[in-house]
This record gives C-alpha cells, structure tokens and sequence, in this order.
C-alpha cells in the first residue's frame, strides 16, 4: 500500500509521456509508414587524378545519404611515408549545391574534424582515421588504398542520430559536388606531407584510382515520394540540419608568448551552437617540429596539438573556461569520447608510434547527444557583429602555430519550387 501510494505520488507530480516498459505497445514502438530500399551502385571517378578539381553530379533520384571517398596509390609508389588519415589531407576543398542552394565550401581539414567530433565513440572515431589512410613507412606504402566519409551538411557517419535521408527528389537541379585535390605528389612541410628522416624522400603522382561513391535511400513505391502526394509549388519541407559547418578560419598566431590572444571573427547572422577549434604548427617537420622526443612530427595537417588555459569572452563576458587541460574533460562529459584523436607519430628513425592528435569543443547551446533518428533544436549564440575574444596557451613559446575553428550553426534547408535554401 505504502509502496503504490508513493508510486503515485511521483507520477501525479512528474511531467513525462506514459511508457509501457513490459509490454511492447504504442508506447514504445515504432514502425516505419514508407518501405525504402537501400543501394551503394551509385559511383563516379574522378576527372583528375593529380592536383585540381573533379565535379560530381548527382541527379534527383529520391534520398542521398552517406557519400565515401576511395583512393588508391599504384603499385610502386608512393616511395615515402604516409601519416594516418592521408586520405583527408589530400582533400584541399570540398563545395556542394543542393539544387538551387547557395554554394559553401570546406576544408579537407575540418572534414576530418567533423568525422572525429561526431563519431559515437573512442573506437569508431579511430577507425574513421585509420580509414582515411593508414601510417605507412616508405618501404611499405606501394600501392596504398583509403576510404574516407565525406561529412557534409545533410549526412553523417553517426548510425545512433543518423539523419534521414536528403529527398533529392523534391529537386529539378542536380546535387553537385566539386572536390579539389592537393597533389599527391608533393612533399613539403607546408603542404600535405612531412618529409621522412632524410627528408628527401619524393611521392609518385598521380593517384592510381579515385571514386566517389554514394548511398541511396529510395522508397520502395515512388507512388510515396512527397512530390507525387503533395503540390510542392505550394508546400514546402524542411530538412533540418545537424548543424552547418562555415567554412574553417585559420588565425596565424605571431605572438612569440606562450599565452596568446586573439579575436575571432568571419561569424554570420544566425545561432551559433559551438565553435570548434585544434592548433597546427607551420612547418610541422624536422627538429622544428619535433615533439615529445620525436624530430619528425606527424604532419602538418592532421596532427593537431593540445592546447590549454582556454577561456572565450563574448562582449567581455566570460562563456568558456577551462584552467590547465580540463578542455579534455569538459568534451568527455557532454558526449561520449575525448576530444583527442589516436594517431601516430613519426620518429627519427623513421618508424611510427603512437601519437595523440586534439581537438577542442566549446559550446554555446546545451548538450545533446543525439539518439536513434532524434531531431532536437536547441538555441545557440547570435554572434554577428559580437566581439569574441579567445585566450589560450600553446605547448611552446614560438610564432609559428596556427589557429583553426570551424562555427557549426542551426541550420534547416527548406526544399520547395524544385529548389532548396538554407534557412539560418
């Protein structure tokens, strides 16, 4: 008696959607309106398989979902070393058009960013590195392969919180993609590559084989589809976004203190939900480069260094603090990894061993790790004309670091006419 008059105490004062957690019933189950098939058969190559740009174009053709990237050296080359993740630092820029949309672009760099930032976990954020290209010595990196997700506004390579499907059908303009590549044959501390030991050692270009390659979710009666059941000249859908990357800003760091500041700036009108950032160093090889005993770094564009005693101001208000390296434990408690990529490190010796590669989040909206197909909007940061003031301290006092952040906003495309816009 005492058990169930408590029991009903809590439930008359608690708000919430009764649950049945015995029986499956309405409360718990879920069942899907649309039968859809999936298919991977949709590839395209790449125009140019050295430096340049190669165009894809996607028809509309009901849902695109996840889009991967695979390449492939020849055999014989290339005849140097390869750090982890190669694949995403071949990529110089990415740019999309849905449709009618407004065209953006993004980083090879922040690409990586995203995948490693929205990966559920430790492990599947290591594998998507590794993925991307394994760290190869030169003796053993003939004809090397990858395979990397390309993270773009509609996709991603989450499977808990995976977004639906972009119906590209409710388009009359095709999706274009436009991807330009570094040369996979240069070597330079400030291009993609880190000369090994002798730095002298060359990579073989062009690639032996690029593709693109595209997951299509399609309904299994096109009699379904929005366009056929609903007149879009006079209805529109919105698609929600996870969120939109802008295009990353990279910030030369010329202080020669270890405590450097700076003001960030390039923010546009709308919400922004966390600003994402990880520091490089310009000329990230020999002893100049070289960190924790190692004279070779891992490279320029992927190994990314820790930094510490961070603290963001908005308009001279105090948003983001972290005092020493509790940025680490800050990322650890709002999702459900760290911050920190593994990776490998390049040694004197010309081998690899294990190296850490971070990163830093620092949020303006409340924390949500999203679930089985959760759509959740949660109200972020109007910064346009804001003055955001950053202070942080790198490993070393040196000149030569640079600053990278990537805003993510809310963000909706709102397909209607046969054309498509983002709504911030």
């Amino acid at each position: 008696m005492q058990d169930a008059l408590t029991s009903n105490v809590q439930s008359s004062i608690r708000p919430g959607m009764d649950c049945d957690t015995f029986y499956y019933g309405d409360t718990n189950s879920e069942k899907q309106i649309f039968n859809c098939i999936v298919n991977t058969k949709f590839v395209q190559n790449f125009t140019n398989l050295s430096a340049g740009t190669s165009q894809f174009t996607i028809s509309p053709y009901q849902g695109i979902s996840d889009i991967v990237i695979n390449l492939a050296y020849g055999a014989g080359s290339p005849t140097a070393n390869l750090p982890q993740g190669w694949g995403y630092a071949l990529i110089q820029q990415v740019s999309i058009r849905y449709g009618s949309s407004a065209q953006y672009f993004f980083s090879g760099q922040q690409i990586y960013l995203q995948n490693m930032y929205e990966a559920e976990n430790g492990t599947k954020r290591d594998a998507l590195s590794s993925l991307g290209g394994n760290a190869l010595a030169a003796g053993a990196a003939s004809g090397a392969t990858c395979s990397l997700y390309l993270n773009l506004p509609h996709n991603s390579p989450r499977v808990e919180g995976k977004p639906l499907p972009f119906p590209s059908d409710l388009l009359t303009q095709p999706i274009v993609i436009t991807i330009q590549m570094n040369d996979p044959g240069a070597l330079s501390p400030a291009g993609p590559w880190v000369p090994g030991a002798s730095g002298s050692a060359t990579i073989a270009a062009p690639l032996a084989s690029a593709q693109m390659q595209v997951r299509q979710e399609m309904m299994a009666d096109s009699a379904d589809l929005l366009a056929r059941r609903v007149d879009m000249n006079t209805h529109a859908y919105t698609f929600p976004l996870k969120y939109f990357p802008q295009q990353q800003v990279s910030i030369n760091l010329a202080s020669t203190s270890a405590i450097q500041t700076v003001n960030l700036t390039g923010f546009r009108a709308g919400e922004v939900q966390k600003i994402l950032m990880f520091l490089t160093r310009r000329g990230d090889a020999g002893s100049s480069g070289g960190t924790g005993g190692n004279s070779v770094a891992q490279n320029g564009l992927l190994y990314w260094l820790p930094i510490s005693n961070i603290t963001l101001t908005y308009n001279g208000e105090i948003f983001y603090r972290a005092d020493g390296n509790s940025n680490q434990l800050w990322n650890l408690v709002n999702d459900t990894k760290t911050g920190a990529v593994n990776g490998a490190l390049l040694n004197t010796s010309g081998t690899w061993g294990a190296g850490l590669s971070y990163w830093v989040e620092m949020p303006f909206s409340q924390a949500a790790v999203p679930y089985d197909k959760e759509v959740k909007l949660l109200g972020g940061k109007p910064i346009l004309n804001a003055v955001v003031n950053l202070s942080l301290q790198t490993p070393t006092a040196d000149s030569d670091y640079v600053l990278n952040v990537v805003y993510l906003y809310n963000c909706s495309l709102l397909c209607s006419r046969g054309g498509s816009e983002y709504i911030f």
